[in-house]
């Protein structure tokens, strides 16, 4: 495990093409914080279930070896390919009391790999939310580090890297993704007060990492009113900019607008709770109206809906829809036919893009091979055999983008009818909407 993988490193560059197909895009910050030739353990927040693992993986040059819940090495067929893919177990008193010395044999191993100036990498929160939201810190990491320093005589000089994972949905096909690393903690510098108290030091560690990794992604901490916050946060949108604030792209910008934006928001409801109250309460009726409708927030717009707009749109939707059609039957069963399942039968929408990635990962190039030969069988041309797969491929994201186009053009249509036929309920959302987007940016600014 500790050694460099060519065949890892060949199904790494697959796995990155993949990550790049299923994203709008794809954003890495100080990916320079990353040292280079000594021992590292990457410690992300975890939300998105193994999405969590491949935007680390995917985003930094490592063949990091991860510490992953036991439960997943229970099928005894599956061990080899988790020990190919560089994964090792760690039991919890849920896998059994009889397996917890387990956990021995599994540190020395990581101990050995750090010595080796290799990486490890695992989640501090040994779970995952599926919200934009951090859970309590555990103490693996930092017991780790200092079993290894503690080893060596705090001289193995072990860094760790805490990351910050931002998705602008958790399970949406072609969303954003933004992956922030963050500067490295010397494990050593604590040697002295570890020396005096290892369990003080080692919860201050913890603490530590915690607020490290908290700097780098968005927590929202109410837990009553997260979808409030999350409800705030799409109202206002990029159109409340901290000027303070220099990023370098717009991804970038619009995840330190909104992480700001968040600690502003919680910062005035502890100072004006009884504010908040009225205000969480007209923010409740408003979700309720837009549950009820079937819309977003922001797909509540009366630029979107008047008579012109929807002309032209429909023109242009007109043009794309034999493309569209094309590609929906073309990708019917690599991509459509296992998302509609997945979200029928899997109970939990944090594992949604999980499984939808797998099944992608697995499906499509079957596909796409299948193809080749089909094109060769029929022409006789290796070069066909070759742009034919690839092009299916390439082309599936725009295709996806035209399909949404007339999916939101529907939308617009559905509140075109509905403001038509309830013209006084429609004019109450968009005064509704309007008047919250001016409270929330007058709280702001005050």
């Amino acid at each position: 495990m500790k050694k460099w993988s060519l065949g890892y490193a060949f199904l790494k560059q697959i796995v990155r093409l993949a990550m790049w197909l299923s994203h709008r895009r794809i954003t890495v910050i100080g990916l320079s914080k990353i040292p280079k030739d000594k021992p590292l353990i990457f410690a992300p927040n975890h939300q998105n279930a193994l999405m969590d693992p491949l935007a680390v993986l995917c985003t930094n040059h490592t063949q990091p070896v991860w510490l992953a819940r036991a439960d997943i090495f229970k099928l005894r067929m599956t061990r080899p390919i988790l020990r190919f893919l560089k994964i090792l177990p760690v039991y919890r008193i849920r896998d059994g009391k009889e397996n917890l010395g387990e956990n021995e044999k599994i540190f020395a191993c990581a101990i050995d790999i750090l010595e080796h100036k290799k990486q490890l990498a695992l989640f501090q929160e040994a779970g995952h939310s599926g919200k934009r939201q951090m859970l309590a810190p555990k103490k693996a990491i930092p017991r780790i580090a200092f079993l290894a320093e503690e080893k060596n005589d705090f001289r193995l000089n072990l860094q760790i890297v805490p990351v910050g994972i931002y998705y602008s949905h958790y399970w949406h096909f072609n969303r954003e993704l933004l992956v922030n690393y963050g500067a490295p903690i010397e494990v050593s510098t604590y040697e002295e007060e570890f020396k005096r108290d290892p369990q003080k030091t080692t919860l201050k560690l913890r603490n530590e990492i915690a607020d490290r990794i908290e700097v780098l992604t968005i927590n929202i901490r109410s837990k009553t009113h997260y979808d409030n916050y999350e409800l705030m946060r799409k109202l206002l949108g990029s159109g409340f900019v901290f000027k303070k604030q220099q990023a370098g792209s717009r991804a970038e910008a619009r995840f330190y607008h909104d992480q700001q934006l968040i600690k502003k928001l919680e910062a005035i409801e502890l100072e004006e709770p009884e504010q908040f109250r009225r205000l969480h309460q007209q923010l409740d009726h408003f979700r309720k109206s837009l549950k009820k409708l079937g819309i977003k927030s922001e797909q509540l717009d009366q630029q979107r809906i008047t008579a012109g707009h929807l002309a032209v749109q429909s023109l242009i939707s007109l043009i794309l829809l034999p493309l569209v059609l094309l590609a929906y039957l073309l990708h019917l069963v690599p991509f459509f036919l296992p998302r509609y399942f997945i979200q029928k039968k899997i109970k939990h929408p944090e594992f949604f893009s999980t499984f939808q990635f797998v099944a992608g990962l697995l499906i499509y190039p079957l596909v796409a091979i299948g193809l080749g030969f089909a094109i060769y069988f029929l022409t006789g041309r290796a070069m066909w055999a070759v742009l034919a797969p690839a092009a299916y491929l390439l082309l599936g994201k725009p295709a996806f983008r035209g399909l949404k186009y007339l999916q939101d053009l529907r939308t617009d249509y559905r509140l075109f009818r509905f403001a038509k036929k309830n013209k006084s309920e429609a004019t109450r959302l968009f005064d509704q909407k309007a008047e919250l987007i001016n409270k929330l940016t007058t709280l702001l600014n005050n």
